[in-house]
């Protein structure tokens, strides 16, 4: 299947949405064009100056405002993950590149263990950050494409979890990715507390010799 693409230094998971402003005018043609046909687009990720071979398929779903000159504001959503077979620099007689794709799988089936660890850790990691972010309803499929965002993932690493076609496996790439941060937040945090204490008055507990 020859999918139009519009690539990006971003990963977009499927069911997520991602607000874009389209100036270039190869993409503006590209917009336009699942606007009339309501045709979908691809973004695969551009990471370390490579195009990755998987991105994620996208449905135009709303155009929010059209400037004079052709600009846009859109709202476009996640479907699937794809895979790239090959890359077409400039599809015949359009302004973008497309790509051969081939969809993956999506194996849904989870660990319900892995799910209560990884919702234990998740909660830890937001709560040494101090950012106030709340586990979502975990009896969704595909928890891992809600969460993936807010774990501390590279890009390189969105692009790997992005790849993997089983539910299972993406929580336990997060799970044990948690384990490693957490640790560190948490030995962090007892450095502060030791900075702090410097040079302040301390009670010595009583010792018994």
């Amino acid at each position: 299947m020859l999918l139009p693409l519009f690539p990006l230094q971003l990963v977009v998971f499927p069911q997520e949405e991602l607000k874009l402003h389209i100036f270039e005018p190869r993409y503006q043609q590209l917009i336009q064009e699942c606007r009339e046909t309501g045709a979908p687009f691809g973004i695969p990720a551009y990471v370390d100056g490579e195009l990755a071979k998987f991105g994620t398929e996208l449905s135009l779903e709303k155009v929010f405002k059209t400037y004079p000159e052709g600009e846009m504001d859109v709202l476009t959503v996640g479907r699937r993950v794809f895979r790239m077979t090959s890359f077409i620099r400039e599809v015949p007689g359009k302004l973008y590149s497309g790509g051969e794709i081939t969809f993956l799988d999506n194996a849904t089936d989870e660990f319900g263990i892995t799910v209560e660890e990884l919702a234990h850790q998740y909660e830890q990691f937001h709560e040494l950050l101090g950012t106030g972010h709340q586990l979502p309803v975990n009896d969704l499929p595909n928890l891992s494409f809600r969460i993936g965002h807010e774990v501390g993932f590279t890009l390189k690493q969105k692009v790997t979890m992005l790849s993997m076609d089983k539910e299972a496996d993406r929580q336990l790439m997060i799970l044990e990715h948690l384990y490693r941060v957490n640790k560190t937040l948490r030995a962090a945090d007892e450095t502060k507390r030791h900075v702090r204490a410097n040079g302040h008055f301390a009670k010595p507990p009583k010792l018994d010799l």
